[in-house]
């Protein structure tokens, strides 16, 4: 019922001419797989804020995993918004996301994990991959789109670690089968720059994404919503990697959405190095309907 309700509110403000939300802590929970007890893997944190009083802290450490992710080597703490979004029959009425992220210097090489840790991604219900996501290699913010006829993968610039790093992302979910002329579906602002290599201008969802998203029949079809903070896939890669001497009795699986090949419970095995911690900060967390809205230099109220 409160699912239902936040739900006819969100399309209550989308039908206004303004729905510039802060995304507070009432705003979103922790994602399902978020390792036990979550207060070990998100807190509440004041000492290191990008506005206000306060910013939202993500730890992952070695073995910190819960039910799924465990068997398929992966691990999170993510939170997930309340709100949903549908897609447009038309462009022109995209979704600005807005948020400040802190990369802290001590992070040590490998916090990534074996191949990149991804940062913010939009789930549709039912669909296996992100609509996109944001992720890193260690070095540089990335950004992927999986469901467009052409996918995008676009490097946005190097991590500023030791510094509070504001983002802005337009998005634009309308279903249509062509773009419009010289119309970007997709675009980033880091620090207030716009960064012109890191556009897109196709759709983001296709014909092929509802119907995977429809054939599951749940609640959540056909809706999107962001999730973020830290998500590590495949760790077991990197133990084997950074481990000389391998555990005896390792099993694999595929994973069905990337086709890799997965350690599976890789945190029941004994390995000599174990994978480093990862540690980072979220603030000024804002949803609106255009980038003035959410524009944390633009505001006068911090997000708390």
């Amino acid at each position: 019922m409160k699912k239902l309700l936040g739900i006819l509110i969100l399309n209550l403000l989308l039908s206004t001419e303004s729905f510039a939300i802060d995304i507070t802590l009432k705003k979103h929970f922790n994602h399902e797989l978020t390792p036990k007890p979550t207060k070990d893997h998100f807190v509440i944190n004041e000492e290191i804020v990008r506005a206000g009083k306060q910013s939202q802290k993500f730890i992952l450490t070695h073995g910190g995993c819960y039910g799924e992710d465990c068997i398929r080597g992966s691990q999170r703490s993510e939170r997930k918004l309340k709100l949903y979004h549908r897609s447009a029959k038309k462009f022109g009425k995209p979704v600005y996301y807005a948020w400040s992220i802190f990369f802290p210097q001590e992070l040590k090489d490998g916090w990534v994990g074996a191949k990149k840790v991804l940062l913010g991604q939009v789930k549709m219900g039912g669909v296996g991959l992100p609509i996109w996501h944001m992720y890193s290699k260690g070095k540089n913010l990335n950004f992927r789109i999986d469901h467009s006829t052409i996918t995008g993968v676009m490097n946005c610039g190097p991590i500023k670690f030791g510094k509070w790093t504001d983002i802005i992302i337009k998005v634009d979910y309308a279903k249509e089968k062509k773009s419009l002329k010289d119309y970007k579906t997709f675009e980033l602002w880091i620090n207030g720059e716009y960064v012109k290599s890191c556009s897109h201008s196709l759709p983001h969802v296709t014909k092929k994404t509802f119907k995977e998203s429809h054939d599951k029949g749940w609640s959540t079809s056909g809706k999107v919503n962001l999730r973020y903070g830290i998500y590590r896939p495949n760790v077991g890669k990197w133990l084997m990697s950074n481990n000389k001497n391998h555990p005896q009795k390792l099993e694999y699986f595929v994973d069905p959405d990337g086709g890799e090949s997965v350690v599976m419970n890789p945190f029941n095995l004994n390995w000599e190095n174990k994978i480093p911690t990862s540690i980072i900060y979220y603030d000024e967390m804002r949803i609106g309907k255009s980038k003035d809205e959410v524009d944390i230099t633009m505001q006068s109220k911090p997000v708390d």
